[in-house]
């Protein structure tokens, strides 16, 4: 699971939920819409939501009447914190050291 987690679109949905949550499925769409096309992000919200249940459907309030939108399963909040750690702990470890002279 986790490593289907990590794919690059799945990966970017969670990032932004994790940063804000719930979002709508507009609000994905333009945030992420440069980087992947809407039929990859329609098949990715659908893996994450119905395949894996790391994304809960919910409605959201907006202006405009009830929109819906997704937010992470509470469970797997620790997870995906979890991985962001890691992400960071890999870069700096990856990261080019100046050389003292």
């Amino acid at each position: 699971l986790l490593r289907k987690m990590l794919s690059r679109p799945n990966y970017a949905v969670l990032k932004l939920l994790i940063s804000k949550s719930p979002r709508t499925t507009r609000e994905l769409y333009a945030a992420l819409g440069k980087e992947f096309t809407r039929k990859t992000l329609i098949i990715t919200l659908r893996t994450l939501s119905l395949d894996y249940n790391i994304l809960q459907p919910t409605h959201i309030r907006t202006n405009r009447g009830y929109d819906l939108g997704y937010d992470i399963n509470p469970r797997l909040k620790d997870v995906i914190k979890t991985v962001e750690k890691l992400e960071r702990l890999v870069e700096t470890a990856n990261a080019p050291t100046k050389k003292q002279g």
